[in-house]
């Protein structure tokens, strides 16, 4: 009697533990170290999880209103999203005034179909719609390590590059059977906290094989789509933002490097931010260490964007920063 006592004790307590841990898990919302999407309209196209933050930086009513205007057309993360800025903070809703100014006849419409947290499939889904509705003059297309991927489970994209995907489509911890797995990871913050932390995973080749295996396979896909609207392309990969722009182009990313190759070899002008960026005061015009800019930074980029789409829509040859 007094050990079914201490087990039923034991067990209790484990019950009780575990009760509490998920009620914390959901009360403080610990942030994982991968990407997780609930809500914002989540849903499929095709197979791949789209979303929408906020759609105020889409910019459709000048379409409407000014069809003979050229489209300047923007698809990237939260980097040019602007994330934690108003729309009007964000660079492209400047860049359209300064642009009508500089131009105003036909003038210029400039829509931002980029979104926190896109990775290469999102962007490319949303721009395989909105470039043929709209049909632009020019595509720019930000590059911040978007060869990162995300599954649906349930209803949460999971960025789910480097764990081990099961049979059913379920990341999980290991020696958990499939069905259990399933049942906590749908229903449970504390399971899906502890899945994503010390969950199954598998090797991951280093960052420069990852890249040049996106630029041979999935990049092209860019490339053909602006081709299909006879519309110009351009990349702008984007730097980390922990350093000065001048150690950056001193040593920039690898992944930099093999973007620039990439419009080499398919006459694809990229402009990567640190050399746009080299004669400004990286910490004046940062949000954070990462990547995004401050609503400064922002007005920053105002004037470099102009340069470069007016460059690329001139009769004249392009002129790229080497």
């Amino acid at each position: 009697m007094r050990r079914l006592r201490t087990i039923t004790t034991v067990l209790l307590g484990l019950v009780a533990g575990l009760v509490i841990a998920e009620g914390l898990v959901r009360w403080f919302k610990p942030q994982p170290r991968v990407q997780i999407v609930r809500g914002y309209g989540l849903h499929l196209v095709g197979n791949v999880p789209v979303w929408e933050d906020t759609t105020d930086r889409y910019n459709r009513e000048c379409a409407v209103q000014h069809p003979e205007r050229t489209r300047v057309l923007f698809f990237g993360s939260s980097i040019t999203f602007g994330s934690r800025l108003r729309a009007d903070e964000t660079f492209t809703t400047a860049l359209e005034a300064r642009l009508n100014r500089a131009q105003p006849t036909p003038g210029f419409c400039v829509m931002n179909f980029a979104q926190a947290g896109f990775s290469f499939e999102q962007k490319y889904a949303v721009a395989r719609s909105e470039v043929a509705r709209y049909e632009p003059a020019l595509i720019m297309w930000e590059d911040w390590i978007e060869w990162m991927d995300y599954s649906m489970i349930g209803e949460t994209a999971y960025g789910t590059s480097g764990y081990k995907i099961r049979p059913d489509g379920f990341i999980g911890m290991a020696g958990v059977p499939d069905a259990l797995n399933r049942t906590l990871l749908l229903h449970s913050r504390f399971y899906e906290y502890l899945t994503l932390a010390a969950g199954e995973q598998i090797p991951r080749p280093p960052v420069d094989v990852e890249a040049r295996a996106f630029a041979a396979t999935r990049l092209p896909r860019v490339v053909q789509l602006a081709q299909d609207v006879h519309a110009k392309l351009v990349l702008y990969p984007a730097p980390p933002l922990d350093r000065p722009f001048s150690e950056t182009v001193a040593s920039p990313p690898d992944w930099h490097a093999i973007l620039v190759d990439f419009g080499h070899a398919h006459g694809i002008p990229v402009y990567p931010l640190e050399r746009e960026l080299v004669d400004q005061d990286y910490l004046r015009v940062r949000q954070d260490p990462c990547c995004h800019y401050n609503a400064e930074g922002h007005r920053t980029l105002v004037p470099v964007m102009e340069r470069i789409i007016l460059q690329q829509l001139a009769p004249s040859p392009y002129v790229e920063r080497q």
